[in-house]
């Protein structure tokens, strides 16, 4: 086999050929290590504590929110096992490198039984001056910036057209509220509809249901928000079409008005009643017996 030789600042150095070989499965293997890669995603409601060991016994050094990604640096052979609201999570302790934009960086060990590849559901976040609102798997219109605002009593938010606040999962945190009970209610308004284009009287009249109270899920600090059935998108107060068509001349263009020439009761089209908002009341109570009251509003698009 023939050496080749080289020098380098005077000095001759034998290159022997398997060295550029090896030289580039070494390039090949440190590219794998980094595409191959894990990163995975927190879907525990409440965040993931980091600790400095991997044990429950380990200090805490930060947390992970409901979302956060992470490179899994190592994995353990620690076994843990979590039962979470009737249900047994299993899974190992984990070390990790968080991903957001946090500095410096957080790390340390997290259990890997709510780590997952997928991104969790969208989840959106009320901030108030004493806590904070999420609520899953709802797309919000958001022109108003209400999303980046601070609230004090009152938060208003439109959703996006088919999306509704019903059925939906919400949490209240970084609160120290020892009581929290929530309640429920609708709203119903009339809307003239013309093929397409729809003129909402969301500031007249309308239908406003009683409060219902919200049950805090079993073994979590979430409540489920109640779905409504189609009849109860449809429920109205009597209405005076004389009172109507002057709301609607008084709101609309004139030519709506022509739409309700020789429409004599509200049931008849282009006259439509449908949900225009959905109500969240929060009544918390502090440690001192003080009672604080909320109201979160989401806006229902009514026409298509």
């Amino acid at each position: 086999m023939i050496m080749k030789l080289k020098t380098y600042n005077g000095v001759l150095f034998k290159k022997h050929p398997m060295v550029k070989q090896i030289g580039l499965v070494l390039i090949f293997c440190l590219a794998f290590q980094v595409s191959a890669q894990e990163i995975l995603y927190v879907h525990a409601d409440n965040g993931l504590i980091i600790r400095k060991e991997p044990t429950r016994k380990g200090d805490k050094t930060g947390k992970l929110d409901y979302g956060a990604s992470v490179r899994i640096v190592q994995r353990t052979n620690f076994p843990l096992s979590i039962l979470d609201d009737g249900e047994t999570i299993n899974g190992v302790w984990v070390e990790i490198e968080d991903l957001g934009q946090s500095y410096p960086k957080k790390k340390g060990y997290v259990f890997d039984g709510y780590l997952k590849e997928d991104a969790p559901p969208q989840r959106i976040q009320l901030v108030f001056n004493d806590f904070v609102f999420q609520m899953d798997e709802i797309v919000v219109w958001d022109t108003k910036e209400e999303l980046a605002k601070v609230h004090k009593d009152r938060a208003q938010v439109s959703v996006e057209l088919g999306e509704s606040p019903e059925g939906k999962k919400f949490y209240l945190k970084n609160h120290d509220y020892e009581k929290i009970e929530v309640y429920q209610r609708f709203e119903n308004s009339i809307t003239i509809m013309n093929e397409g284009p729809h003129c909402d009287l969301t500031e007249w009249k309308h239908y406003d249901s009683p409060w219902q109270k919200l049950k805090l899920q079993e073994g979590s600090n979430s409540f489920m928000t109640t779905t409504y059935a189609p009849e109860d998108w449809q429920k109205f107060i009597p209405v005076d079409m004389a009172e109507l068509k002057l709301a609607v001349k008084n709101n609309c263009q004139e030519h709506w008005l022509d739409l309700l020439m020789n429409v004599k009761d509200v049931n008849d089209y282009p006259i439509d009643v449908s949900m225009s908002r959905i109500f969240l009341k929060l009544i918390l109570t502090d440690k001192n017996k003080v009672t604080n009251e909320k109201l979160i509003v989401f806006n229902i698009p009514m026409g298509c």
